[in-house]
């Protein structure tokens, strides 16, 4: 998902999940997306598998530079989530 496209979807918290695959050590440099919940991307996989992820409301994705959020979105898009991952991050967005 293009920036641009991010940050009209996020303007309606209510629709989406914001999802912050970093880790925590790496909240500690970087402040995140107001309204993201922070699940490193392992979590993510293991939230997933025991089916604590919506499946009715979009979710968006997002880490630093766009690469964990890519793989991300393309799995859990194969188990059925309505999924999109924030292309370039973080880094990408604050430019």
């Amino acid at each position: 998902m293009k920036k641009e496209i991010f940050t009209e979807k996020i303007k309606d918290v209510d629709k989406v999940m914001l999802l912050d695959i970093r880790e925590a050590e790496e909240l500690l440099k970087a402040k995140t997306i107001e309204g993201a919940v922070n699940m490193p991307m392992g979590k993510v996989f293991t939230e997933a598998i025991n089916d604590n992820l919506p499946k009715d409301k979009q979710i968006i994705v997002f880490c630093r530079t766009g690469g964990r959020a890519a793989i991300v979105a393309r799995e859990l898009r194969e188990r059925g989530y309505l999924i999109d991952g924030l292309e370039g991050g973080l880094v990408d967005l604050r430019t």
